[in-house]
């Protein structure tokens, strides 16, 4: 009995597992039909909604194109009111056209009236224009002869000037070169003279110190300074032979060639300006130790 019991129980335990297995397959069926008929009402939603937009959308093209058309109704209005504006203005310009023709009309003939008065006053020109061409041809002919009257008279005076200015320069230039002449001389006699009696003294000094005279170092340092005066300061090789006569400085005739012909004619110890011209030879009395 207990065996049978058991196996009751397990049938019905079986016979509720089928149950609840059929149930569970059922409710899942439930559940897909669910799933399927949300998924239909979505896209009912989204549709609905689309169709919403979409007639949205078109009260609005409704909407602009009613403003549109009124738009063009009140640009029709004032296309029709320029059109009339531009109708009145046609009729004035061809009024002002007309009038304006008169009025070229006059003025033709007001301009044929002033070109044949030209014509008229043309023609005495002209003859003027001739008269007055003979006078200015006879007044130039008067105005040639006279400048050159007055060319030739001021040729004449301005040589005259010319001459006497030269003839007073000549002499003032003449004055100067005498007077320049002399000093130079002057300046070169004493050059010569002082350096012929620099070398007098040297000679003198030198007899002293070969005689055996006392005060030997003051000898030769005087020698010393009277060498150093007789020799040219641009090269302490050669004695002192020519003199510039515009400063009265004294150098060797080879120095001073030498500047002459690099032309750098300014004195070496003064600067001043100097030619060949104003370059002397001076000449010692004695030719004195070297």
């Amino acid at each position: 009995a207990s065996d049978a019991a058991v196996d009751e129980l397990a049938a019905r335990a079986a016979a509720s597992e089928g149950a609840r297995a059929r149930l569970e397959s059922e409710l899942d069926a439930a559940r897909g039909e669910v799933a399927g008929l949300l998924s239909e009402v979505e896209l009912i939603a989204k549709h609905f909604e689309e169709g919403q937009e979409q007639a949205q959308s078109l009260a609005e093209q409704r909407d602009a194109r009613d403003a549109l058309c009124a738009q063009l109704a009140a640009d029709k209005a004032r296309q029709a009111q320029a059109a009339g504006a531009l109708r009145e203005e046609r009729q004035a310009a061809l009024d002002k056209l007309a009038a304006a023709e008169k009025l070229a009309e006059a003025q033709r003939e007001a301009m044929q009236q002033a070109e044949a008065h030209a014509a008229n006053l043309t023609a005495e020109l002209a003859k003027r224009s001739d008269e007055l061409r003979a006078l200015s041809a006879h007044l130039d002919r008067l105005r040639r002869d006279t400048q050159e009257q007055a060319r030739a008279q001021a040729a004449k005076l301005a040589k005259a000037e010319e001459a006497a200015a030269a003839r007073a320069r000549a002499a003032e230039e003449l004055s100067q070169a005498q007077a320049s002449v002399l000093e130079w001389r002057e300046r070169a006699e004493r050059s010569g003279d002082e350096l012929a009696e620099a070398r007098r003294r040297l000679q003198r000094l030198q007899e002293r110190l070969e005689s055996g005279g006392g005060g030997d170092s003051m000898l030769h340092e005087e020698i010393g300074l009277l060498r150093s005066k007789l020799k040219c300061p641009l090269c302490p090789r050669r004695h002192k032979d020519a003199a510039i006569t515009t400063c009265g400085h004294t150098f060797c005739r080879e120095c001073v060639d030498k500047r002459l012909n690099l032309r750098d004619r300014k004195c070496p110890t003064c600067m001043r300006n100097f030619s060949r011209e104003n370059v002397v030879q001076i000449y010692l009395t004695s030719s004195g130790a070297t």
